[in-house]
């Protein structure tokens, strides 16, 4: 053990003894005396000397190294810095044992000689100091990091796009997806955790640390929802309703739910937000919403027509009469003698039998084999109509078009109209109004032709409002027809029967042979319709 060893210098050399005497074999190991001679910065010794000491375990005074000035340095102290400035450590190389340790002021000198001015821990260095720690690093300054703030957050207590939950057997429909949030007048739907600025810090140099830069952001909500009056961080709901996400914000749209048919008991509906009707629409009564519409039974011969989607759990069996509409998508189970628009997808599980669907977007008939069938009537589209089986065996006349929404087509045309007979109006509006202010300059403006002047100058704003409006709305309408312009397909995945006549962008195709897993597409080259798989891939022109 070293503290049972001795080290001492004269003029012939450095001498090891163990003043207590002898020593048991094991006692003091080569590793015990290497650390003595490094703590009292001895550097070069004589091994050989050290083993014969061990051996001899008397404890008599050996000389192990020659005294050589060149050799006997003076301490040394080393400063080091983090990459990041934010602690500063020494490493002191100790000095020939006959020489002087460094003092406090010593490392103090020499922190300073590097920049350190900040956090500087004394009592380190005098530890340092007082146990002679040396050939190590020591942490002896410390700077003081940045607290950082946290960002502005919003927390909702009530999350109206929680996932759908599917509890025991219950089967859902794919397109089933009206999950319905409700919430009450005084209920906390959202808090708003405030900003929390940060603190700079100080490097061990002295220069300063940045907090990262806090981010503020506050509630985004309409309809039905305000701040808290007692408590501005929190969002409360002002009535009873469905809490929707609508665009960004969070809205309550109250939701009517009806437990059984919509009848003369019920009467007809027409609600401003979602509706669940757990039985089924007879014909004759109309049922319209701004919100989702839910039927989980079935409607017959009625009117269905929702702002958002259209889900009937059992189908449609119209008989002719009444039409199902949706801005967004409508699934059903099945269609016969039915009108369906849909501003997005038609979905249909099983049959279509001779109606007339109308989709933005596709008419997707994909369900279980042969019962995913459209037979008679005609189908239009946007984008896609796929099925199972297109006609029947028996020729019935099926008629399918794709490629120009149809909506939309209308509702260009009514725009178009709305237009044209906004700037007649005007036309006639602004040189009467040009006259009437000729009179008043004159001075030849009675009380009649006044209040005249005044509502044709009313008109004329509001004609002119109304027109930039629908231009708006004309442009945009122009740009999503381009935007389909170049597309279309019709697939069937089991067999497509004669008797079919397919239309994509115009291009007339008369199925006159059975054909299976197809698709029809327009071939740009000759532009005419071609047969391609039925999984086959269309590669749409970008349209920014």
């Amino acid at each position: 053990m070293a503290a049972m060893l001795k080290l001492e210098a004269d003029k012939e050399g450095v001498w090891l003894s163990a003043p207590e005497g002898s020593f048991a074999p094991g006692e003091v190991s080569q590793d015990d005396i290497y650390e003595l001679l490094k703590s009292h910065g001895v550097r070069k010794y004589e091994l050989k000397a050290i083993e014969t000491f061990l051996r001899s375990r008397t404890g008599e005074p050996c000389r192990i190294a020659p005294r050589n000035p060149s050799h006997e340095k003076d301490a040394r102290v080393t400063v080091s810095l983090s990459k990041d400035n934010m602690t500063a450590s020494v490493l002191v190389e100790a000095p020939f044992f006959t020489k002087p340790w460094p003092t406090e002021g010593n490392i103090l000198r020499a922190l300073r000689e590097k920049s350190v001015t900040f956090g500087v821990d004394h009592e380190a260095i005098h530890e340092m100091i007082e146990n002679r720690r040396c050939e190590e690093y020591v942490e002896v300054a410390h700077g003081q990091p940045p607290v950082e703030g946290k960002d502005a957050r919003i927390e909702l207590f009530v999350d109206p796009d929680k996932p759908f939950v599917v509890h025991g057997d219950e089967k859902v429909d794919f397109w089933s997806r009206s999950t319905l949030v409700t919430v009450h007048p005084g209920q906390e739907v959202a808090v708003k955790h405030p900003l929390e600025l940060g603190t700079n810090g100080v490097s061990v140099i002295g220069t300063p640390v940045k907090a990262a830069t806090v981010k503020n952001t506050d509630f985004a909500f309409g309809e039905g929802l305000a701040k808290a009056k007692s408590d501005p961080l929190l969002l409360v709901a002002t009535a009873d309703g469905q809490l929707k996400n609508h665009r960004g914000k969070l809205v309550v749209l109250p939701e009517l739910d009806v437990p059984g048919d919509v009848d003369f008991g019920i009467g007809s509906i027409d609600f401003t937000g979602a509706v669940r009707i757990r039985g089924s629409v007879r014909a004759g009564f109309h049922v319209a919403a701004q919100g989702n519409i839910d039927v989980h039974g079935m409607v017959e011969g009625a009117d269905v027509d929702s702002q958002d989607s259209v889900t009937i759990h059992g189908g449609v069996r119209a008989m002719g009469k009444g039409t199902v509409r949706a801005s967004g998508d409508v699934s059903v189970n099945f269609a016969d003698q039915a009108t369906i628009r849909s501003g997005g997808n038609i979905v249909v599980k099983n049959a279509i039998l001779h109606s007339h669907l109308y989709a933005q977007k596709s008419v997707l008939v994909l369900g279980s084999g042969k019962k995913s069938q459209i037979a008679g009537g005609r189908i239009e589209a946007g984008l896609e109509v796929s099925c199972h089986v297109l006609g029947s065996e028996m020729g019935t006349k099926t008629e399918v078009v794709v490629g120009l929404p149809p909506e939309q087509i209308e509702k260009r045309r009514i725009l178009q109209t709305e237009v044209k007979r906004c700037e007649e109006n005007l036309e006639r509006v602004e040189p009467n109004l040009a006259l009437l202010k000729k009179l008043e300059a004159a001075g030849q403006l009675d009380d009649q032709k006044r209040s005249m002047m005044m509502n044709l100058t009313k008109m004329k704003f509001q004609l002119q409002a109304a027109l930039e409006s629908m231009k708006i709305e004309l442009n945009d309408l122009e740009y999503q027809l381009g935007s389909v312009r170049d597309r279309g397909i019709v697939r069937v995945k089991e067999i497509c029967y004669s008797g079919v006549i397919i239309s994509i962008r115009g291009i007339f195709y008369q199925v006159r042979e059975p054909c299976k897993f197809t698709s029809f597409i327009v071939d740009e080259p000759t532009g005419t319709i071609t047969l391609r798989p039925f999984d086959y891939v269309m590669n749409y022109k970008d349209r920014d």
